[in-house]
């Protein structure tokens, strides 16, 4: 039975001359895998990382990979596709979000919420902190925002997500600037965060944090230019 829906694209990859595998996360079924033949011939099919699309495609069992059969564009941006910088935020979201989506993991809130900040970016400029801000979001979508209920706090606890005033005992915890920073900037609005001033090696360090953070709470995590990629912009 022929379906419908709304997606965006994660990664593609040649199947043959003419048809791409396409891994989308979309709205009704999480992230999937579609054969996208014929992809290549058609005039018109825009299938850069996060496009957008609403597509059609049909699978005759479970056992099968699905196969997509046309998709079209259903938000367009008039800066991400020539902006550098942007398109470097873009390329980071990717790698993230390849690390962190599961087959058939259904997240509608997770889904609008991508689609939302991709029409920001599309409309702002103020990104130095885009990234760290981005990620505290996804952290929150997916269930483990870290926690900090005192003032006062010297550790960062990786494994349980909390700010503590002692060191854990568990022993897998962080201290120092990056973390005093990062504590600062929990429960923050978005412009607040966006507009706080940290000079380049601090907010590389807050953001390594926050990846390190990641790899305790996502299976397997290991985006391996993330880091790289994102300081390109702040040079």
């Amino acid at each position: 039975m022929k379906k419908t829906s709304r997606g965006l694209i994660i990664q593609r990859f040649s199947y043959s001359e003419t048809s791409l595998i396409v891994h989308c996360f979309t709205e009704t079924e999480g992230l999937k895998s579609f054969l996208f033949q014929g992809a290549k011939k058609k005039k018109g099919v825009v299938l850069l990382p996060l496009s957008p699309i609403e597509f059609s495609y049909y699978q005759k069992d479970e056992g099968q990979l699905a196969k997509m059969t046309d998709a079209t564009l259903y938000q367009s941006f008039a800066t991400i596709p020539f902006d550098p910088v942007k398109s470097t935020v873009v390329f980071f979201q990717v790698e993230i979000l390849a690390n962190v989506l599961h087959e058939g993991v259904v997240d509608k809130h997770l889904f609008e919420f991508l689609v939302g900040e991709l029409a920001w970016l599309d409309e702002h400029n103020n990104l130095a902190n885009y990234p760290i801000y981005w990620l505290l979001e996804i952290s929150q979508q997916l269930g483990f925002y870290p926690l900090k209920t005192e003032e006062n706090t010297t550790y960062f606890d990786l494994e349980n997500g909390e700010f503590l005033s002692y060191i854990p005992s568990n022993f897998t915890y962080k201290s120092g600037r990056e973390v005093d920073v990062l504590g600062s900037l929990l429960s923050l609005p978005k412009d607040v965060i966006l507009n706080f001033s940290l000079p380049k090696d601090l907010r590389k360090q807050v953001l390594q944090l926050l990846l390190v953070y990641f790899k305790y709470h996502i299976p397997n995590f290991n985006p391996t230019n993330s880091l790289e990629v994102i300081e390109s912009i702040w040079e």
